[in-house]
């Protein structure tokens, strides 16, 4: 209710609207009702989890390849019925560990620093968000499809298009003696037919399908397997598929890398650390992608093509309750997080009856503090997220030592909880800045057809 007055009837009776929910015995039972993850004094941490981390004397790891993405969804049309664009950029970049010496004392990412760098590769990618469509006529879903494809088709680093790589990953073809000859599909984009066969066999030099359905035969996109389009709406617009996307896109411009790596030449990939920003997970519709990560990081391990990876968190509830208990951690030690600990102090939820990262995880979630005392929250993989987050063991986290060693050599203060290498990957590809954002919109209103 408005307060017209600020001593007057009205403002009187906003306040005794206020005490009826005070008042209300259902709500007040429900109150009683619920729970709050328990505060910092009363937390209490397993002793079994923590370890000393054994540093190695040398360290086989001479590159760093970090990835790292943003973006800004813009409106072009303000009026009705509004019109959104998302702008991606997302950014690669590759440090030879000997350049990290000059730097590794160094609390500040400067230019003369970035001048050491490698130079950063940039990716663009434009998404239709919302009432939005191309010259020809197509509903907004397959718009939102098409830029999806034509951007995994296009060519990357490397020079290969990243629909290489999808098909390397999800068909399995990386173990030329467990080669997957289908991929089902939930349902077709189009018809909304369920449990659609991918044949190894029978896809299109475009990678693509047509539709198994014979009133539908139309056109699947290999870049359907992440299932995004089933959050795509014609009315409501492609919002909610945008962080998902993004996390996608970084995860498979680390998995085009680490293929590239490998048909160079056997055993060069580890010599590579890899790093993203943000743990190691598929969220939401992508999630059915980490039983193929899970497969593939496994095999790897089994060959010399031993894979350094690691999720580097720089905000969330993960990295607020490495705050809130850094002093119990000594410098030099890593604390394993576990289902009970999850969900007693970090998130709301039962341990006996929920597993955390079950179906999105393909790591397993520490918590770091170097010997100079910064604290993380890092993400590294594991055979089994499952039996991870049950039961914790140091030997179940790939090449811990190897990795920790190279973290603690990227430490950096130009962000809180960053690493040099994903510092200066956010610098370079930021698209945040007010000035930056009017630019973007401006061009994108000019430039849209009416």
């Amino acid at each position: 209710m408005t307060d017209y007055s600020r001593n007057g009837k009205f403002e009187r009776e906003s306040r005794t609207s206020h005490s009826y929910i005070i008042r209300d015995e259902e709500v007040q039972a429900y109150l009683n009702n619920c729970t709050i993850p328990a505060s910092t004094r009363n937390v209490e941490l397993n002793t079994a989890l923590k370890y000393t981390v054994d540093y190695p004397e040398g360290n086989s790891i001479e590159h760093i390849i970090a990835v790292d993405g943003e973006n800004t969804t813009l409106p072009i049309n303000e009026g009705f019925p509004s019109s959104l664009l998302t702008f991606f950029q997302f950014g690669s970049i590759v440090i030879e560990i000997k350049d990290l010496q000059d730097m590794e004392k160094k609390p500040f990412v400067s230019p003369e620093d970035i001048k050491k760098l490698k130079e950063i590769k940039r990716e663009k990618l434009v998404l239709p968000t919302k009432n939005i469509s191309l010259v020809g006529g197509m509903d907004f879903k397959t718009v939102v499809r098409t830029a999806i494809q034509d951007f995994f088709r296009k060519d990357h680093a490397w020079n290969s298009p990243m629909l290489e790589t999808v098909y390397w990953f999800l068909f399995e073809t990386y173990n030329p003696a467990a080669v997957k000859p289908v991929h089902m599909l939930s349902q077709c984009p189009q018809c909304g037919t369920r449990d659609i066969p991918l044949e190894r066999d029978k896809m299109r030099p475009e990678y693509s399908w047509a539709c198994t359905h014979h009133l539908c035969r139309k056109e699947i996109f290999l870049t359907d397997v992440f299932k995004l389009f089933e959050r795509v709406d014609n009315e409501t617009g492609a919002e909610a598929i945008v962080s998902m996307l993004r996390g996608v896109v970084e995860t498979f411009l680390i998995l085009h890398a680490i293929r590239q790596l490998i048909d160079i030449e056997e055993g060069l990939v580890s010599q590579f650390l890899f790093v993203k920003d943000g743990p190691l997970s598929f969220s939401g519709e992508t999630a059915p992608m980490q039983l193929p990560m899970l497969k593939l990081l496994s095999y790897l391990s089994k060959t010399n093509n031993r894979i350094n990876l690691v999720g580097v968190e720089a905000g969330g509830s993960f990295v607020e309750h490495a705050k809130q208990i850094r002093d119990k951690i000594k410098p030099g030690e890593v604390f394993l997080l576990n289902n009970a600990h999850i969900y007693r102090y970090v998130l709301v939820g039962d341990s006996k009856s929920q597993r955390y990262g079950e179906s999105t995880y393909y790591g397993g979630k520490i918590i770091y503090k170097s010997l100079d005392e910064r604290i993380y929250v890092l993400t590294l993989p594991v055979d089994n997220p499952v039996t991870y987050y049950s039961v914790p063991e140091l030997k179940d986290l790939k090449n811990l030592q190897e990795v920790l060693f190279s973290v603690a050599r990227l430490r950096c203060d130009i962000y809180e909880n960053a690493l040099i290498p994903i510092a200066v990957v956010n610098k370079m590809i930021s698209l945040s800045t007010q000035a930056g954002t009017k630019i973007l919109e401006k061009f994108a209103k000019k430039t849209v057809q009416k």
